[in-house]
């Protein structure tokens, strides 16, 4: 019986320069895809923001808690779209990968045409084991601070102009209080809560500016001589 064996032929520079710029062009366009996909999400909390703001404004008999929902609903799209920034995160590391070791290479004119470069198999290695580059928790923290901390700042301001207001303004510190109440639901545990939600985000925030996801490894482009200058 006779063994088919496959012949591992080293390809030429221009054939792995059309492969790389073929594959490059297929991760730009999914890379792409991806933060269209983030763009729709946001926009969906912008709009859920500005109609919980003028609905529970233009009708009196509607409660401050009405707000909570608010709040429900853009921190379930800040999950729904942290999970996507994490699939765009993962592919925009290749591209950029591609972008620092080979398009940057080719208009310097200093090829690397070697198979065992770090980026070559870092890119291979990705590709035969893909994997996220961050965490979830990481993920929001880095939605949070780019567009989110704001969104949830309005809804939160919009909520305690509510309980100021309605159901008639409060001159006092303890009118406030009464008026933050919800059912049997006293207003310190209410306010309690809007606090502990804000400290949470900055928690996140904090987390999430310190998580770089697929930027941490874009050294492994560098070359031994760009290495010693930034040491």
């Amino acid at each position: 019986m006779v063994e088919e064996r496959r012949e591992n032929r080293q390809l030429s520079t221009g054939e792995t320069i059309t492969a790389l710029m073929h594959y490059y062009r297929g991760e730009v366009t999914r890379s792409l895809a991806w933060r269209e996909r983030l763009d729709r999400t946001t926009n969906w909390s912008v709009g859920t923001t500005a109609a919980f703001l003028g609905f529970g404004f233009s009708h009196p008999e509607i409660i401050h808690a009405f707000f909570l929902f608010g709040l429900a609903i853009a921190y379930i799209l800040l999950y729904v779209e942290s999970r996507r920034y994490r699939f765009f995160d993962a592919y925009e590391y290749r591209v950029k990968l591609i972008h620092q070791n080979f398009v940057a290479d080719v208009l310097l004119e200093r090829m690397d045409s070697e198979t065992a470069s770090r980026w070559r198999q870092a890119l291979a290695k990705d590709l035969l084991h893909p994997r996220y580059k961050m965490t979830l928790v990481q993920a929001m923290g880095r939605r949070i601070y780019a567009n989110y901390i704001f969104l949830f700042v309005v809804l939160v301001a919009g909520w305690l102009l509510k309980m100021l207001l309605h159901p008639q303004p409060a001159h006092t510190w303890g009118q406030f209080l009464e008026q933050a109440g919800a059912g049997v639901i006293p207003g310190w545990v209410t306010l309690l809560f809007i606090f502990a939600f804000l400290l949470h985000l900055v928690v996140l925030m904090r987390i999430g500016r310190k998580a770089k996801g697929g930027e941490e490894t874009l050294i492994l482009g560098a070359r031994p001589d760009e290495e010693r200058q930034s040491d």
